[in-house]
């Protein structure tokens, strides 16, 4: 997988709400597996590629997402900015 293809496939895993003990796996428009994201009990999320190895991790507090490599060095923050809540 080319790194923008693994930019975005991460961008499109931190977008979508899991619970601890699901596993959302991602799929290419000709079937073939991209991945999972697999939330942990701790409220991280960690990402695997196609083959089962970790892509990194990514924990959020507040609205500020940090984002680990598999090492679990930080490679990167998003901040969520101009969300509407429902409160």
């Amino acid at each position: 997988m080319s790194s923008i293809a693994r930019v975005l496939a991460a961008l499109v895993m931190l977008a979508l709400p899991a619970h601890a003990g699901e596993q959302i796996r991602f799929y290419a428009p000709d079937g073939r597996s991209l991945g999972a994201a697999v939330p942990l009990s701790s409220g991280s999320t960690r990402y695997y590629d196609a083959r089962g190895r970790s892509m990194g991790t990514s924990t959020r507090s507040g609205d500020v997402t940090t984002i680990y490599d598999p090492r679990g060095r930080v490679v990167g923050r998003t901040q969520r900015e101009g969300w509407m809540r429902n409160d």
